[in-house]
């Protein structure tokens, strides 16, 4: 069952890091005046149709080679009259992958070849017509971006902590692993922090972790689902998603108290201040029900209280102090706010749509649950604030330029909320009110802001590599703490005795402005990145030795079970199902990639072990009848 398993996370990772090309840039939408809004072509019984439109890799630095390509396909055979990419502005048109393929009633793959020697935007679309219809790929009402470009390799990430008069106290080096959250216990005592493939707990007196847990089923760095991780007030509780898995820790342990496959990766991660309540926003589609998610579950049990779709990602979630109540917020094409209470899954508030062809990206709500703030991004870029008792917006406020809101924070009584943008404009808000208490303007785009809760401590960090602490009360500048990489994540202790920061690459550089903006790199040397078919034929392999396992397994499982029927018999013990519950003689297990994850709902019926229920596999399943009496290694930690 270990090699099992250790397939299966490969296979996961490799998938991963293909889906992520293929859903990710759906909602890298830019309000760009070379690339507004485009026309939507009409409908007819002759249109041929595009998919799997995306450009490879989606992010690198510059001086690297990228291939944008997209499958033609018509229903009747007929040849195209011309694929074209739409390419920053221009049409052009685009040849075959393989030049003698002609099957286009079952598809044929295009390609565009594109090495960027500078940074910025990349915009684009694909169109194609039969001569009798035309069909469209890779937009929704702009067109989408990529790839997302870097002037480094961002292999110099790190956690660190500062204290609240400036000072440095310790860095944690993480190496090229992208950190996807940092959150500090209110007293600023403990630590937690995530990257692609680690959960670390400190206790803030030492840069060694207290544990760390290694995941398996890690997720490849690049694009903005990175996952998230939350602490309870007192620290006792860890709460994280980490690939496309939530993990339940225990400050006492690195060995998870429960975890729950929510077969997609994660945007973010929260817990109630009393570390009753859970929950996750999900990455996925609208045709899957099972992605697109926002869960919630109580800490007892790995089985979610409740789960909700939405035709578009979940992006940032936020529970009040006891969990009663959850603030959400989703990303194209759904773009709304939400706030929902821990009894239904029927929404309180569900808006409208907030933005035109952007995400809603940011959710925070009070500590009571009576207020929601929400940041919106690009071409409405701005903040919406929601009253949940009246179910109505209290206000409004555009950003300058309508710049991203990719960062927010709200105090614990409500009170006062924090903005900070892709523009570097930096915001503290009364919540009676859309006209800032205070403003500040930096030389970067701000990926991440929190406030103090005594409103006495503003920390903010982006892409200059810098954490600035800034003084809410005198509304100046306090001090700022150089870092190696772009800060995309800060979180302050309720205190403000520490702040907490971590760096990643900037998860939408299209919008972010540099120094380096617009400079004209020589690329003497171009980066050919490994191929997409070398790829999928390492997920392939890796699938068809799944599959040969998994028929030696169904042999062995045949005759043990056998085995076990004889003294059943014997003993007159009666039960439904058997071994065949675990592994079906009939069920599918086609894990072989082709440009989607097929088998995934096979793979998780097989693996996931909230559907195993069994004792001595390291994982507490409450909801199955585990407890610390009848099965105390796997339940210790409760």
């Amino acid at each position: 069952m270990k090699m099992l398993r250790r397939l299966f996370f490969f296979i996961n990772l490799v998938a991963g890091l293909f889906l992520s090309v293929l859903t990710v840039n759906a909602e890298v939408k830019i309000n760009n005046p070379s690339c507004g809004t485009i026309p939507k072509l009409p409908k007819t019984e002759n249109d041929p149709y595009l998919f799997e439109g995306h450009v490879y890799p989606f992010w690198g630095p510059v001086c690297q080679r990228y291939t944008y390509s997209v499958i033609y396909r018509d229903e009747k055979g007929r040849p195209p009259e011309y694929v074209r990419i739409y390419f920053n502005g221009k049409m052009i048109d685009i040849d075959k992958s393989d030049s003698n393929d002609t099957n286009y009633q079952k598809g044929v793959r295009y390609q565009y070849r594109y090495v960027p020697d500078k940074l910025g935007s990349n915009f684009y679309f694909f169109e194609a017509s039969n001569g009798v219809g035309k069909a469209r790929a890779s937009i929704i009402d702009s067109p989408d971006n990529g790839p997302v470009l870097f002037e480094g390799d961002f292999k110099d990430n790190e956690i660190a902590l500062i204290d609240a008069s400036g000072n440095l106290v310790w860095r944690f080096p993480v190496g090229e692993e992208w950190v996807g959250g940092v959150a500090l216990s209110d007293d600023g005592r403990y630590l937690a922090a995530q990257t692609n493939r680690h959960v670390y707990l400190f206790n803030t007196d030492s840069a060694k972790p207290v544990w760390t847990y290694t995941s398996k089923m890690s997720s490849p760095p690049g694009g903005d689902v990175k996952g998230g991780i939350d602490i309870s007030t007192d620290g006792s509780m860890i709460f994280t998603a980490l690939g496309s898995q939530a993990l339940l820790f225990n400050q006492k342990s690195n060995k998870p108290v429960w975890q729950y496959d929510i077969g997609n990766s994660a945007y973010s991660a929260a817990v109630s201040k009393d570390g009753e309540y859970l929950a996750i926003g999900t990455a996925g589609s609208d045709e899957n029900q099972d992605s697109n998610l926002l869960i919630l579950w109580n800490k007892k049990s790995s089985k979610p209280l409740w789960q909700y779709h939405a035709s578009g990602n979940f992006h940032e979630v936020s529970l009040s102090n006891d969990g009663a109540f959850v603030a959400a917020a989703t990303g194209c094409p759904d773009r709304r706010a939400y706030i929902f209470s821990k009894d239904s899954n029927e929404p309180i508030l569900r808006t409208e749509m907030l933005t035109r062809d952007s995400p809603v990206d940011e959710a925070q709500i009070s500590g009571s649950g009576d207020l929601a703030a929400f940041g919106l991004e690009s071409d409405q870029g701005g903040l919406a604030i929601y009253d949940r008792v009246g179910k109505k917006q209290l206000w409004r406020f555009e950003t300058p330029k309508r710049k991203s809101v990719r960062a927010l924070s709200i105090t614990d009584d409500g009170q006062l909320i924090a903005a900070a943008t892709f523009g570097g404009q930096v915001y503290i808000f009364n919540n009676e009110s859309n006209k800032p208490l205070a403003s500040w303007s930096l030389d970067a785009s701000m990926g991440a802001v929190e406030i103090s809760d005594d409103g006495r401590l503003l920390a903010v960090g982006g892409a200059d590599s810098k954490v600035h602490l800034l003084n809410p009360q005198d509304k100046t500048f306090h001090r700022q703490i150089v870092l190696s990489e772009y800060v995309g994540e800060i979180d302050v202790a309720a205190n403000g005795k520490y702040v907490a920061a971590g760096t990643s690459g900037s998860v939408y550089f299209f919008e972010t402005f540099s120094p380096n903006e617009g400079k004209i790199f020589p690329c003497v040397e171009i980066v050919e990145p490994v191929s997409e078919a070398e790829m999928r034929s390492s997920s392939k392999t890796t699938g068809s030795k799944l599959n040969n396992l998994v028929g030696v397994m169904r042999k062995k499982l045949s005759f043990f079970e056998k085995i076990l029927n004889f003294f059943k018999n014997i003993l007159g013990i009666k039960t439904e199902g058997g071994l065949k519950q675990a592994i079906q003689p009939d069920e599918k297990t086609d894990y072989q990639l082709n440009g989607q994850n097929q088998g995934n709902d096979q793979a998780e019926n097989l693996l996931s072990p909230e559907k195993q229920g069994v004792c001595g596999n390291n994982v507490c399943e409450p909801d199955l009848g585990e407890t610390k009496e009848s099965c105390p290694g796997d339940c210790s930690n409760i």
